[in-house]
């Protein structure tokens, strides 16, 4: 077995066995194993990541590079969640890439479900921050083995959180199907899924969430934010109509006063503004804390199509 001593006597040995993983040339990898004797690649590793040739494998998804670093050594049966410098094992890099095949196979060796990687991330975490067939494919995956929907980061968010920041509807069905009760987790900060979802403009997400809990609707933040708030945030008057319509308060107020017309003219959304005083859903001269007005919000952002706006409905100097 190669020793630390003994790499280092041999000039790029770590980077060309890595590199050869990474690139997929299995008979490279075969050349430098035969040549060197190799016998425990977790010993050959990224100097500044700690990434062994198994977390590049299946960060790139060779499935052939990972069955053979897994069944041609002769080493014990952790090495499948060998960790690099951030505690990220190899099932997170194919959690995290959408990797299918690899991610299988990994649970099929037996890979940790649930490992924590630095900021008690899962695989299932990581799975969830993709969109698309594959990282459904995956998510579903990890729910079989039996991967727990339920978990925190360190922000405690969970992978449903993760999965509304990222718009799948798909996925956000499959974790809601799975674990139905994850609907009503809530961040360190008091987000709700559907503070997310609307904060980030998901139209789709916004009306499954609703539909599967409109009690969301008024849900309020560490901060006093509503998920309303959060889609004026985002600019997305189709979402925060959707939300109006579906019941939610339009005169909640944050923790400073705020309401939605503050927000939009904070934001500068002369659409949004215009359709709140519009609709009569809020008093143009409302106050927040201080005093600040939506037209004090929007001079002092230098907004003057919010101001002309505010003006056409009786703004007060």
């Amino acid at each position: 077995m190669l020793n630390d001593v003994a790499i280092a006597e041999v000039p790029n040995l770590s980077r060309d066995f890595l590199r050869a993983c990474q690139n997929g040339d299995l008979r490279r990898v075969e050349t430098l194993v035969a040549r060197y004797g190799i016998r425990d690649w977790s010993d050959l590793r990224h100097a500044a990541s700690g990434d062994t040739a198994l977390h590049v494998a299946a960060r790139v998804g060779d499935l052939n590079v990972v069955r053979y670093l897994c069944e041609r050594f002769d080493m014990p049966r952790f090495k499948v969640d060998v960790a690099n410098k951030d505690m990220k094992r190899p099932l997170h890099e194919a959690a995290q890439f959408a990797r299918e095949d690899v991610l299988n196979y990994l649970l099929e060796k037996g890979a940790s479900v649930d490992a924590l990687k630095r900021g008690d991330w899962t695989p299932l975490m990581l799975a969830c921050t993709k969109s698309g067939s594959a990282a459904c494919q995956c998510i579903g995956a990890l729910l079989a083995a039996n991967a727990n929907a339920r978990l925190r980061n360190k922000d405690g968010w969970t992978p449903l959180h993760i999965a509304c920041r990222a718009g799948d509807e798909n996925a956000i069905a499959l974790l809601l199907r799975h674990s139905p009760e994850c609907i009503n987790d809530r961040s360190n900060n008091g987000r709700s899924v559907l503070h997310i979802a609307a904060f980030h403009g998901h139209e789709k997400v916004i009306k499954l969430i609703v539909t599967s809990n409109a009690n969301l609707l008024n849900a309020q933040d560490s901060s006093g934010s509503s998920p309303l708030h959060e889609a004026m945030k985002h600019g997305n008057l189709n979402a925060a109509r959707y939300i109006i319509r579906s019941g939610a308060n339009v005169g909640l107020v944050d923790n400073v006063g705020q309401t939605i017309l503050h927000v939009a003219a904070l934001t500068g959304n002369v659409e949004a503004v215009e359709y709140i005083l519009e609709q009569c859903l809020i008093d143009v001269n409302c106050e927040a804390s201080f005093g600040i007005t939506p037209l004090i919000v929007a001079r002092k952002n230098n907004h003057g199509d919010v101001v002309n706006v505010l003006h056409k409905y009786g703004a007060k100097e």
